[in-house]
């Protein structure tokens, strides 16, 4: 773990909500040259702290007015086959998140589809023929109450 001082974490609280904020912007917020704060963006990418910068998208504005939460049970956990699993998983652009998971379920997916005839069409017709998928279970999510957004920023308080 790379130690991340006050002006760090500024930093990082900042862009992850406006990742296209200026270095100038960004050095007026968090109180520091713009130099200096662009070497400390810098390290950060370049330490894997920020991994990368990208557009949150409105589903319903792209006419994807479902999105279904999947898990899967496997029927064999070869490394074969999961392998190919996984590369089935990654190809498939509905399959927006996969999880491996812990519990009742080996591996839980986030999917979106046009409307519910897509959504099964999805689940019948591709992720249940996928290699070594022994159970299926889905549920179409009604309402996102709280989505991801940011992660917390280490202040050394509770994250409770």
């Amino acid at each position: 773990m790379v130690n991340l001082d006050l002006f760090d974490r500024r930093i990082l609280a900042a862009l992850q909500r406006d990742g296209r904020m200026t270095s100038v912007a960004l050095a007026e917020l968090v109180h520091l040259s713009a130099s200096q704060c662009a070497r400390r963006v810098q390290r950060l990418e370049e330490a894997g702290i920020i991994r990368a910068y990208r557009a949150v998208l409105d589903p319903a504005a792209l006419g994807l007015g479902i999105a279904g939460v999947v898990n899967l049970s496997l029927e064999k956990h070869t490394k074969a086959n999961i392998q190919e699993l996984q590369r089935q998983i990654v190809a498939r652009a509905a399959i927006v998140e996969c999880l491996s998971v812990t519990g009742d379920a080996d591996y839980q997916l986030r999917v979106v589809a046009r409307d519910l005839k897509e959504f099964s069409a999805l689940l019948m017709n591709a992720i249940v023929l996928m290699p070594g998928v022994l159970t299926m279970h889905s549920r179409v999510i009604l309402e996102e109450v709280k989505p991801f957004a940011a992660l917390p920023i280490a202040d050394d308080s509770p994250l409770l």
